[in-house]
């Protein structure tokens, strides 16, 4: 398992050579760009449904663990409360006839305060010597890494925009990020050794 780890973490770093070119988030979540730009070096999100890579969990323990615990039956405990709470809270208020993407996204930070980190509004991921860059609506961190980032959108095609497409840019352009900044940064080394584990969420209407 450790050779093919190995040999898959050379790949994936050619497949990010490639990737170099992406355009801009915000220009490649464009129903006319992402089809195209899918077609050379493709960012492995199915989309396409082509566009596939291993399964998650093959990748790294933490999302097997995570579909584990996702799938078993829940303790009752004082967390399990707060979760059911949360729950109930999304059900109740994401139906709500929201503003703009800013007033959606702080209903859901309301509706999951007692058991999701907030995070950092408004991240900022721009690779070194790269001239494009993202801005994703949520990112939470852990040891200053970001292990899950968010993109909001208030509707379905509101903006014009895919979020599933945009958000997979940001990632792409966060292993970029860290990346450049791993020679200095310990901690930014060891998660790309890691496969770069990170969670994407994708907040759309109701």
């Amino acid at each position: 398992m450790n050779e093919f780890n190995e040999r898959f973490e050379k790949f994936i770093m050619l497949v990010r050579q490639l990737q170099n070119d992406l355009p801009a988030p915000s220009d490649f979540a464009q129903p006319s760009v992402w089809p195209e730009a899918q077609k050379g070096a493709p960012i492995l999100c199915l989309r396409p449904s082509d566009a596939r890579g291993l399964p998650l969990t093959t990748l790294h323990h933490v999302f097997c663990r995570f579909q584990h615990e996702m799938s078993g039956p829940l303790a009752m405990t004082a967390e399990t409360v707060a979760i059911q709470i949360a729950a109930s809270e999304l059900c109740s208020g994401m139906g709500e006839p929201l503003e703009d993407e800013a007033s959606r996204g702080r209903a859901f930070d309301e509706c999951v305060s007692g058991v999701l980190e907030k995070g950092e509004a408004d991240c900022e991921l721009k690779p070194y010597l790269s001239g494009h860059y993202g801005k994703i609506d949520r990112c939470i961190r852990e040891a200053n890494i970001p292990i899950a980032l968010r993109e909001d959108k208030l509707e379905y095609g509101h903006g014009g925009s895919d979020a599933c497409m945009k958000i997979a840019c940001c990632y792409n352009l966060l292993v970029g990020v860290l990346t450049s900044c791993s020679a200095k940064d310990s901690n930014a080394s060891n998660f790309l050794t890691h496969g770069a584990p990170c969670f994407l969420i994708s907040l759309i209407g109701t």
